[in-house]
């Protein structure tokens, strides 16, 4: 059930590129597993994998190409926080509460600057120029803004959105609420 103030946004992988490519490796291995099993070819190199070896490798390729048919990044906000999942890796939601937030902002990717990881930041005070390192979380699998987080401890997130629009007016309306109280 759909809370009055709540946000929602579910991205899924728009890179068909990258599943072709992940289903032309897992063809291969599932090619190979069957000349070995079937007909006791060895088809790579003079030095072939094990039969075990090569169930098991076909079994995890088959697995990691299946989870990219089912990727997703689920985005839900409210009173409470930021709550973001990517399934089928994470089932569970992963709370980021507002008292962690220390300042956020919705803004179109830059597909430069963005890092991924952990990023290096100069900051320049009064003594002159330190680097800082700047710890950020993304999630992203499609559209052109994020909304981006700070946490009072200097960490980022950015949360890929293919609504800015949407979420810029419920991010208004949410402070307008959390404001009043």
């Amino acid at each position: 059930m759909k809370k009055e103030l709540e946000f929602y946004e579910c991205q899924h992988l728009k890179r068909w590129l990258a599943v072709f490519f992940m289903v032309v490796i897992s063809g291969s291995f599932i090619y190979g597993c069957i000349l070995l099993l079937v007909t006791e070819m060895k088809l790579w190199g003079n030095n072939p994998m094990s039969d075990i070896m090569i169930i098991v490798v076909t079994v995890i390729t088959i697995l990691v190409t299946a989870s990219f048919f089912f990727l997703r990044v689920d985005t839900v906000i409210n009173k409470e926080g930021v709550w973001v999942r990517v399934f089928p890796f994470r089932r569970r939601f992963k709370l980021t509460p507002w008292d962690n937030i220390s300042e956020y902002v919705v803004r179109k990717k830059n597909l430069i600057g963005d890092k991924r990881g952990i990023g290096v930041k100069l900051v320049r005070n009064r003594v002159g120029n330190r680097i800082q390192m700047v710890r950020q979380t993304t999630y992203n699998l499609s559209g052109n803004y994020v909304l981006e987080l700070t946490l009072i401890n200097n960490k980022k997130i950015s949360i890929g959105t293919k609504m800015p629009e949407e979420l810029t007016a419920f991010l208004e309306k949410l402070d307008a609420e959390r404001k009043q109280k």
